[in-house]
């Protein structure tokens, strides 16, 4: 084992708890709004534990290299379609969890918005995995390196937000940008 490979090793479990820290700050993110209503409380913890769910799914799959070896025949893009899907079907068609979303999103400075995406620098990760032979060079180029040049994107334009109001346009484009991105990686 060469001495990248050890010490990534040794980071494995730091990567998995900032993805839990990550899912955390969204649950918190969203009920920081305004509406704390029991049913919308009920929706963001039933959508933690689905998505506590998936993580504990994918680690279980990674770890027996399911993801190694199907990438060819199995597209990621079903678990990406899966995540998002669920998150649109939970948050975009149920009235009380679009309130609730709005209000948090109402909420939420410009700043805040933006220096989420910062935790997407975990992408690094998977080019690690790709130089010791444990992911396929498609899943790098279509997921990881972008995903790794929008978090740089975000640390730049967070440090922009923090100093002056950005417009609405370049926001919208950024975001735009960035969960076009998710596609890529699946």
């Amino acid at each position: 084992m060469t001495e990248t490979k050890r010490i990534y090793e040794r980071l494995r479990p730091l990567i998995v708890w900032l993805g839990l820290t990550e899912l955390t700050w969204i649950g918190y993110w969203l009920l920081s709004g305004e509406n704390n209503a029991a049913a919308f409380v009920g929706i963001v913890v039933g959508w933690i534990v689905v998505m506590l769910a998936w993580l504990a799914l994918v680690i279980y799959a990674g770890g027996r290299g399911f993801f190694f070896k199907h990438s060819w025949a199995l597209s990621n893009l079903v678990g990406v379609a899966i995540v998002v899907a669920f998150a649109i079907g939970v948050f975009g068609l149920i009235p009380t969890a679009w309130q609730g979303l709005l209000s948090a999103a109402r909420s939420t400075s410009d700043v805040q918005l933006i220096s989420i995406h910062i935790l997407r620098l975990l992408a690094i990760g998977t080019v690690v995995k790709f130089i010791h032979r444990e992911l396929p060079l498609h899943f790098v180029i279509l997921g990881s390196l972008p995903d790794f040049v929008f978090a740089v994107s975000a640390v730049v334009l967070a440090m922009l937000a923090a100093n002056g109001p950005l417009g609405h346009s370049l926001l919208v484009a950024w975001h735009v940008i960035g969960f076009s991105l998710f596609v890529g990686a699946g």
